[in-house]
């Protein structure tokens, strides 16, 4: 996996890991993670809230669309 897309990966499981806990986090969730590292998208870098509002967001969409 290239450096950035690590880098990405980590970034939205740490945001997971902030909402719902280290041992809350699920295989799916960090799928998710995984998929969202290799799109375009750019999450808000202001503030970690906006951050993880912004993967709850993401997340709960997907769980309605799967």
């Amino acid at each position: 996996m290239e450096p950035h897309i690590r880098q990405r990966f980590h970034f939205a499981a740490s945001s997971f890991s902030r909402i719902y806990g280290v041992s809350h986090v699920t295989l799916d969730m960090i799928d998710f993670c995984y998929d969202w590292a290799f799109t375009e998208e750019t999450a808000p870098l202001d503030c970690l809230n906006h951050v993880d509002r912004y993967f709850r967001e993401l997340w709960t969409c997907h769980k309605l669309l799967s």
